[in-house]
């Protein structure tokens, strides 16, 4: 079927052919030239003149050519192998691998002859690599989504995984089914058995402390049948035992989580290990161990309060802070202010601005010293000046007085954490007095708490914290978290989850970062499995980011191995990945060139290993099961592998599929109208010549 690239090509056409025939006659029909020509020979050259002229004119036309192709796709057939460290470490290693690798071959021999076979591995990531068993993590969910991705719209006939069943990473598979379109064979290796063991299943804590301040530590514990066994759950810091506590595990799957108050005493990167001791017949001891890094900071913290007079607000802040070692805190209320602030790394105005005190000149001291600010807005706040200062908050009054607004937390709230007890003792805290009013946030500003108000939660920001231009701004938009301390001792006999909100909100905003004209941001920590990744940001004399120069950096870990990088640049930014990295301690050097001036910035991180996979070596069956069960496959034994393929080969699930597909071919792109066209004009002038028409 031939197609045009207009509409009204049938009109046109008949001009095409008009115009030909009126040339073809003008040219041969009424030129005296061509008179000692008989009329055979001049109608033949006009017949060749007119198709060589209708055929250019058709063309412009941009005709194309549709028909239907009809396309067989065969099934192909998925593997996927789970390559992950726990496949092997049940038992003799050597023999689990043989086994796999022999299933893996049987597979790939039984099957590549009638299907098309495609393979990948699996863990931290899916690849085509061969099976080496070295990954660190497993991710069944990242592996689905990959095959579904890479190969969308072909007859996938079946999948086959080959696992143990454990992930440590990404989502339950099992939720990812709607995704796939195809049934899901798996076989089951490793041993599912339940034997003793004691292991340590996570450990969480905040990765930076100040030096000479206390920092909690979560541990969880699982225990397998040992019960009735009291075993000790200690914490090491350089080989020795800061606390420990003994635990009795009253039946035989016992989870508990035990909390350490340790003391940040050096400075640095401290390594601790937390260890539950192993029973008699315990198969696996690796998992009885975990590693953690703290990043704790010397530099001692100085915070100036300004208050309009003297609020119970600032004493229940000032209180908090005088406990810890590593805070300085200086309260001033009324005039004359300190002038000089570049010594101080936090700022705290409460209900300032008033209206009499504008307080713009110290607000602008403290931008040009990059001093973080906490505003906390109470009854006394001058909110028009207030919104003057433009500091990433706007509050708009509306009729009427205050109201007692009650703390809702954030669930998206990722800046720094908070436990589970003062979560749970967050909803009973009294409430604040707050402005009847809409609230505005800043784009770079995210809220802590929300505001609930009369039992209905709303959107209003009740804290928040956030950067402008860098610099870190934070926000109590009311008054009476004296309150809250009260009530924390009231109900717990101590100040411990007030003391924790208030330290975690001034250390997240008087930790300042270098503020220099070179600033490289990291992390202290970085797990063996990730990438480093760092950004650098330079700025000028005016404090205006620029990215003209180059940054080269000079990475050294504890062997006095180095490693050498240069940034790349992001728009105004710096971005390096340098990769994986081996686990040890690193410093760092950065230079970069800034005109005539060279900024160096230092440094220091930590690599730690990953053990996930010693964590948990039962197999969980039951996930490969209702991979298999809920997608239309089956589930199998390494040992009845033959099965799996003579249900592959001779099952009737596996089919070709057939679909035409329409397929269009201009017709410019067609080589022998070219030639066409070339024999029609090169006869016409052949037989003008050999006529004697000139």
């Amino acid at each position: 079927m031939i197609s045009f690239g207009t509409t009204y090509w049938p009109v046109i056409i008949l001009a095409f052919i008009l115009a030909a025939i009126g040339i073809s006659l003008l040219l041969y029909f009424r030129n005296k030239a061509n008179g000692e020509l008989s009329k055979i020979q001049l109608r033949t050259l006009m017949v060749l003149r007119f198709l060589s002229f209708f055929l250019i004119a058709f063309l412009l036309l941009s005709p194309f050519i549709r028909n239907l192709k009809k396309i067989t796709q065969n099934p192909v057939i998925i593997t996927a192998w789970d390559n992950s460290s726990s496949m092997i470490l049940s038992g003799d290693s050597a023999s689990a691998a043989n086994e796999i690798t022999a299933v893996q071959e049987e597979i790939k021999k039984q099957l590549s002859a009638d299907f098309e076979l495609v393979n990948y591995t699996f863990g931290d990531e899916p690849g085509p690599d061969e099976l080496n068993f070295s990954e660190k993590r497993s991710d069944y969910s990242q592996m689905l989504t990959t095959v579904v991705n890479n190969h969308f719209n072909q007859n996938i006939g079946a999948l086959i995984v080959a696992g143990d069943g454990i992930y440590n990473r990404g989502k339950n598979p099992v939720n990812l089914l709607g995704d796939v379109g195809f049934p899901v064979y798996t076989i089951g290796f490793g041993d599912t058995t339940v034997v003793k063991d004691a292991r340590i299943q996570d450990v969480r804590m905040n990765r930076t402390a100040f030096q000479g301040n206390k920092f909690p530590v979560e541990v969880d514990v699982q225990f397998s049948r040992i019960r009735n066994k009291t075993l000790k759950l200690s914490i090491f810091h350089n080989d020795v035992e800061l606390e420990s506590v003994m635990i009795t595990p009253p039946n035989d799957n016992y989870i508990i989580t035990k909390e350490f108050i340790l003391e940040a005493s050096e400075p640095g990167l401290q390594h601790y290990t937390a260890i539950i001791e192993s029973t008699e017949n315990e198969r696996n001891t690796d998992n009885n161990s975990a590693n953690f890094v703290i990043n704790i900071l010397e530099n001692k913290q100085k915070v100036l309060i300004i208050s309009d007079g003297s609020h119970p607000d600032i004493g229940a802040i000032k209180n908090t802070l005088d406990e810890q070692k590593s805070y300085d805190v200086t309260v001033f209320t009324e005039e004359p202010y300190p002038s000089d602030l570049k010594e101080f790394n936090l700022l705290i105005l409460n209900q300032l601005p008033t209206s009499g005190k504008s307080m713009g000149e110290l607000v602008e001291k403290a931008k040009a010293a990059r001093l973080p600010v906490l505003f906390i807005v109470g009854s006394k706040t001058f909110i028009p000046q207030f919104n003057i200062l433009a500091q990433g908050a706007a509050i708009q009054p509306l009729a009427g007085s205050g109201e007692e607004a009650q703390p809702v937390l954030n669930p998206g709230f990722a800046t720094f954490k908070l436990s589970e007890d003062f979560k749970e003792l967050l909803p009973k805290f009294p409430p604040l007095m707050v402005n009847f009013a809409d609230y505005t946030l800043d784009a770079g500003f995210t809220p802590l708490f929300y505001q609930k108000l009369k039992n209905i939660e709303t959107g209003k920001p009740l804290m928040a914290t956030g950067k402008i231009d860098g610099r870190k701004i934070g926000f109590i938009f009311g008054e009476g978290i004296w309150r809250w301390r009260l009530f924390d001792y009231y109900q717990n006999q101590s100040h411990e989850r007030f003391n924790e909100l208030v330290n975690q909100l001034v250390q997240y905003l008087a930790l300042r970062e270098n503020e220099d004209n070179f600033i490289i941001d990291h992390q202290p920590v970085y797990a063996e499995t990730d990438d480093v990744v760092m950004t650098a940001e330079v700025y000028n004399d005016a404090y205006e980011k620029v990215s003209s120069g180059e940054i080269n950096i000079l990475i050294r870990n504890s062997n006095n191995e180095e490693y050498r990088f240069t940034f790349d640049v992001q728009g105004e930014n710096y971005y390096l990945n340098t990769g994986h990295l081996p686990v040890g301690d690193y410093t760092f050097e950065a230079e970069v060139t800034l005109g005539d001036e060279t900024f160096t910035e230092t440094g220091y991180f930590t690599v730690i290993a990953v053990n996930l996979e010693n964590v948990v070596t039962r197999a969980n069956h039951n996930v490969l099961y209702q991979l298999a069960n809920l997608s239309g496959g089956q589930f199998y034994l390494p040992n009845n592998t033959n099965s799996l393929i003579d249900e592959l080969k001779n099952g009737n699930k596996l089919k070709a599929v057939s679909y035409y597909q329409e397929m269009i071919n201009e017709l410019l792109n067609l080589k022998w109208l070219f030639f066409v066209l070339l024999v029609l004009l090169s006869v016409e002038w052949f037989l003008r010549k050999y006529w004697g028409v000139y």
